[in-house]
């Protein structure tokens, strides 16, 4: 593969990556939307339409911002991109240390069973954590 080819790949991914990621999305609430229905027997119509609006609005999102950008500097560099996998590699391992320690501090409670609840609220929470925590590592 030489430059050339090299460039115009890059420049297709570029523009055309977040509408991939947008419609792995949509596929993803449709897929869950059938899994409820199949192993629950009732479609959830509010997470297909909460799928489909997220959708639309990704999209507008993603023209308008392709629109506005008038040169072809990337929105980050390596010292970026290094930062937030090291924040990633941080996060994902503080989560996990949390995980194991409250499994400890429950074990050592008598507690046999530990509510899912639980577990979704730590799940979550790293997801919106890390979320956050990469947005503010990108703009600065």
């Amino acid at each position: 593969m030489n430059t050339k080819d090299k460039k115009t790949s890059n420049k297709r991914l570029a523009k055309w990556g977040p509408y991939f990621i947008i419609s792995c999305t949509l596929i993803g609430a449709i897929l869950g939307s059938f899994l409820v229905y199949y192993f629950k027997g009732e479609f959830p119509y509010e997470v297909l339409t909460g799928g489909i609006v997220a959708t639309l609005f990704l999209t507008v999102i993603e023209v308008i911002k392709q629109k506005k950008k008038k040169n072809n500097v990337p929105e980050a560099d390596e010292r970026v991109i290094k930062n937030i996998s090291r924040f990633f590699a941080y996060a994902s391992h503080i989560f996990l240390g949390i995980l194991f320690i409250s499994l400890g501090v429950f074990t050592l409670l008598d507690k046999e069973s530990i509510s899912i609840f639980y577990l979704w609220i730590l799940f979550f929470s790293y997801i919106w954590i890390s979320g956050i925590g990469a947005l503010i590592i990108k703009r600065k």
